[in-house]
């Protein structure tokens, strides 16, 4: 303590703030995840899924493989879902269906693979890239969903600890745009 009554005080009051949260699981702003999630056309999505993993696997030492399980995520859904379930730093949340929206997202991604899959050998064209397309939005919707489960379960409603976008979310999204509109010319240009 200081004899210096004009001094800042002493107490370290970022303790506070990382006491009422927890980094068991990946918190980010739900606009911040929807704007990554639209301009990289998905793709965040294998990120979230690595970040999930690497963050449980850090704060549990279960010693899982965070790559592998992000690669191959329609394999690990439910079991992700299930961890984020049973976390709650808060003690105050209500019972959330893992299971029926693990599963959800695992038919929703396996569509839009699908969809791919199929407007890469030009079949059902231009209507499968429409499709694949249009199941980003109910995948984001419900990828928001769970999201925000993770931030109120993890003492961070708003996620407002990762709501800015860094250098590297902002080069991302500038690549997100040349690539959205490059589909934009693609489906404008006659064949």
């Amino acid at each position: 303590m200081s004899d210096n009554v004009y001094a800042a005080p002493l107490a370290d009051l970022d303790e506070q703030t990382a006491a009422s949260t927890d980094s068991r699981f990946y918190v980010v702003s739900p606009r911040k995840l929807l704007v990554l999630y639209f301009m990289t056309l998905g793709l965040y999505h294998l990120y979230w899924n690595y970040k999930n993993w690497a963050l449980h696997n850090e704060a549990t030492g279960e010693g899982v493989w965070p790559v592998p399980r992000a690669i191959f995520s329609i394999f690990f859904t439910h079991s992700l879902f299930r961890n984020i379930a049973s976390h709650d730093v808060t003690h105050d949340r209500a019972e959330w269906d893992a299971g029926s929206n693990a599963t959800f997202m695992v038919l929703l991604v396996i569509g839009g693979n699908m969809m791919d899959r199929l407007a890469a050998k030009s079949i059902g064209s231009p209507m499968t890239d429409i499709a694949s397309l249009a199941l980003l939005v109910p995948t984001g919707l419900l990828l928001k969903k769970v999201q925000a489960e993770i931030n109120a379960r993890s003492g961070d409603p708003s996620g407002s600890s990762n709501a800015a976008f860094s250098a590297a979310n902002i080069a991302w999204c500038v690549l997100g745009v040349v690539y959205w509109a490059l589909i934009v010319i693609g489906f404008t240009v006659p064949d």
